[in-house]
């Protein structure tokens, strides 16, 4: 994965000239969004490379919070930019509103994706999404969110094999052999088609956004 994100700028996005007219200053965008990086219990400690590349050759938020410390509720504030209380998707369960209809039909069209998307990007995510994405009665691996233009979103909470993934509304199932079903891999592996495809198709006007959210370390 890191060989693929080497010279990528990794931002939390709050971005102040994505609408700008003068687009040849608008940047491309990767945001690798991981689970248990904890601090104190020193989740990020194995990943030796990922500090070399992110960390020594980039820059380090050493004050930084989150404001709801819960899974489904934090992605839903990364991905909106609001507090819970207006996302009101209060913890991992469909009756915490995570993934539930009120959220599909609502916050989920207002995140940065669709922001960025309005403003001329091609959007790309791979990986896990939120804790109840693609269950049956919560819109299936057919409903993508609203947004992205190429989606590979991991259907339930953190898995690295025996895994489904919507693959732009289609299932794609994933069993136990590591070469093919890895999903850290098969994360990467996408990531890497998106940009080929993305070089031979750019233009000028059309930044991208690629979000790559591999389940906890």
């Amino acid at each position: 994965m890191w060989q693929v994100i080497r010279s990528a700028v990794v931002l939390l996005l709050f971005f102040m000239n994505v609408s700008s007219p003068d687009k040849a200053i608008r940047p491309n965008i990767v945001l690798i969004l991981t689970d248990d990086q904890d601090a104190t219990l020193g989740g990020a400690e194995p990943l030796e490379q990922g500090k070399k590349l992110l960390v020594d050759e980039g820059a380090e938020f050493t004050n930084a919070y989150a404001t709801t410390p819960i899974c489904c509720p934090s992605r839903a504030s990364i991905l909106t930019g609001r507090y819970l209380h207006n996302t009101e998707v209060r913890n991992n369960s469909v009756e915490g509103g995570c993934n539930d209809q009120k959220w599909r039909e609502g916050m989920e069209g207002k995140t940065f994706a669709t922001h960025l998307k309005n403003a001329g990007y091609r959007t790309m995510y791979a990986g896990k999404y939120l804790n109840q994405y693609g269950k049956r009665k919560e819109g299936g691996v057919e409903h993508v969110p609203e947004g992205w233009d190429w989606w590979a979103g991991l259907v339930g909470n953190s898995r690295y094999y025996n895994y489904t993934l919507s693959n732009n509304g289609k299932a794609e199932v994933h069993h136990d052999n590591y070469t093919t079903d890895y999903l850290t891999d098969v994360i990467r592996r996408k990531s890497i088609q998106f940009l080929s495809h993305y070089a031979t198709t750019k233009t000028d006007e059309n930044p991208f956004l690629m979000v790559l959210a591999p389940p906890a370390c």
